[in-house]
């Protein structure tokens, strides 16, 4: 342990700036790169769904080989994770931007080949800055309250980086007819991406990776041999399974309500407003996580808050709003519900770290979190692929703007509530079984 820089505030705000700059490129994309292409650029949801799936396979498979690399390379000044964030930037930059040209007139085919080919070059820039950069909070600390702090230095990071997203970009991208203007996202994502890529390089400054680099040279070519370990590691299990059930189903209430209200409620000047809303509860959970954890198992913090969405997002599935605030209460108590799971399941994971080095005598930060982050974008592309199937199914056409068939927007609202409904339940099954008990410094077999 390396007792020169104690750990403090630099640490935590510089940390906190390393997800604020993943942020600025990933929540543009998950929540705008759908509309892009099926309602700017016309590409059908199937279509859409499909490259969504294939492209997330591929996210998936870079994921470990960079984890895998990470861990076999030399640190650089003591660091083996910041030269890879601070080379991968650049090029998560440029790919962002070229994302998003404007080519409405373009035959289809140039445009299924824009979407796909952009987002498997950003796919591989983003792996290259976000698993480097996950890894290093096992290196940082090996206190269990320091990393909660870090943890919840993450969340706000990426909350204050989503809030342009969820609260400005709704008043700027859509016009009179609430059909958003495909000419306007490069710009946004330009400005997005330049913010990052400074959040990124004063992150590097201010943090410092106290747990002496290692280097696994004997693991580089032997992947699956930390896969078949990942596999028996109960505690990083748990968490896959339920971040796959949070990412796939209960957020894609953020992809969605783009659609339910343009259509259902007929009024996208509440996007902002609902979106503000429903991340109020997020800014609660960031609040009270540090008095929480002092007194409540980080388990039992991420598993009993989810019988309150369990309950929520069933009442907005089955029952039918025509208030949109009204609906807007019950999807607030639903992301208030998982709140604290998502503050702090990167603490956790990072406990799940120590727990396989104490099992199998190997440290391999990076090949173990790009393992879990692979099923975060295996699930990701689930989500994305779901949501445009389920949109699909209503039988919403991107030619038809603002008169759709009769029928649809009730289709919309329906499986707006339905997914998330289906991705808590799971969530809260699964997280009975975690077996890490902090407060007893011990873990349960």
């Amino acid at each position: 342990m390396n007792n020169e820089k104690p750990f403090g505030w630099k640490d935590k705000i510089g940390y906190g700036l390393g997800d604020f700059g993943c942020n600025m490129s990933f929540a543009f994309i998950n929540s705008y790169m759908m509309l892009f292409f099926v309602t700017c650029l016309g590409i059908d949801p199937k279509h859409y769904a499909i490259i969504i799936m294939l492209a997330k396979i591929w996210d998936g498979i870079n994921d470990p080989i960079i984890g895998a690399l990470c861990d076999a390379s030399k640190p650089k000044g003591n660091s083996k994770f910041k030269p890879w964030i601070q080379w991968g930037c650049i090029p998560l930059l440029i790919s962002s931007i070229v994302m998003f040209i404007y080519i409405p007139d373009a035959p289809y085919a140039a445009k299924i080949a824009l979407c796909l080919i952009t987002y498997l070059i950003w796919s591989v820039a983003y792996t290259s800055v976000n698993v480097p950069y996950g890894s290093m909070q096992s290196v940082i600390t090996r206190d269990d309250l320091q990393r909660t702090e870090l943890s919840n230095a993450r969340s706000i990071g990426a909350l204050i980086a989503q809030l342009p997203v969820m609260v400005i970009l709704p008043l700027i991208i859509y016009d009179e007819n609430n059909q958003p203007k495909g000419s306007i996202f490069i710009y946004i994502v330009a400005v997005m991406g330049i913010i990052g890529v400074t959040a990124f390089l004063l992150m590097c400054r201010m943090t410092t990776e106290r747990i002496k680099p290692t280097v696994n040279k004997a693991q580089k070519f032997n992947y699956f041999k930390t896969l078949g370990s990942f596999f028996t590691n109960r505690p990083i299990m748990v968490l896959t399974i339920s971040t796959i059930s949070y990412i796939a189903l209960i957020m894609t209430v953020t992809s969605s309500m783009q659609y339910i209200f343009m259509y259902y409620f007929k009024n996208s000047n509440l996007i902002s407003v609902a979106t503000v809303i429903a991340g109020a509860p997020m800014v609660v959970a960031i609040i009270l996580v540090k008095p929480l954890v002092k007194r409540f198992s980080k388990k039992a913090l991420c598993t009993y808050p989810f019988l309150a969405g369990i309950i929520t997002t069933g009442i907005i599935t089955f029952v039918k709003f025509t208030n949109p605030y009204v609906w807007l209460v019950f999807v607030a108590v639903a992301v208030l519900s998982a709140g604290l799971y998502m503050v702090l399941i990167w603490a956790m994971v990072a406990d799940s770290i120590d727990y396989q080095e104490k099992k199998t005598g190997r440290r391999e930060e990076g090949s173990i979190y790009a393992t879990y982050s692979l099923f975060r974008k295996l699930a990701q592309g689930i989500g994305s692929s779901a949501v445009s199937l389920a949109i699909g199914w209503t039988g919403y056409e991107a030619a038809l703007g603002a008169n759709q068939a009769a029928g649809v927007a009730d289709k919309i609202y329906f499986v707006t509530g339905l997914l998330p409904f289906l991705g808590t339940i799971i969530c809260f099954v699964s997280m009975l079984f975690y077996n890490i008990d902090e407060k007893k410094s011990s873990t349960e077999e």
